[in-house]
């Protein structure tokens, strides 16, 4: 039988989050680690897609987190055309100002991001081969006196 607890902070404020792993193998409970920070990562790496339009914003002087409200806003109520007006502040339909974006470029884009974060994902560990110790006979400088 397996259970979860799951403890929320209703009153905001506070962002740090502490979770409690329990299992019956340090294997096992390796595994959940793991699991965990994969979906940490990954939520990383969506908020990464929110860099251009805050980087755009911020260059031209805009209020940074109104900006981007009000294009999360548009996206959720359907308007997917809808994109940043760096000229005059504001968020519109960026297809009536003639501009447009490469479908294919994008899917491409997304498609390889995909397979390279899958790829680091997919690496449970990173082997490093060092050389120890001091350097080795053969490496000491020539003509030195040996006291055979």
């Amino acid at each position: 039988m397996r259970s979860v607890t799951v403890v929320r902070n209703e009153q905001g404020g506070n962002s740090v989050t502490t979770v409690l792993l329990r299992a019956s193998t340090d294997s096992i409970l390796d595994d959940l680690e793991r699991n965990v920070n994969d979906g940490v990562n990954t939520y990383k790496f969506d908020e990464s897609f929110e860099m251009i339009p805050k980087t755009l914003a911020e260059n031209v002087g805009l209020n940074v987190m109104e900006t981007i409200s009000s294009l999360y806003a548009e996206h959720s109520s359907g308007n997917v055309r809808v994109g940043i007006d760096l000229e005059e502040g504001a968020c519109k339909d960026i297809s009536t100002l003639n501009i447009w974006d490469l479908f294919v470029t994008k899917f491409h884009a997304l498609k390889y991001v995909a397979y390279a974060v899958c790829t680091v994902l997919r690496v449970d560990q990173i082997i490093m081969s060092k050389p120890t110790g001091g350097p080795s006979r053969r490496d000491q400088p020539t003509g030195m006196d040996n006291e055979d």
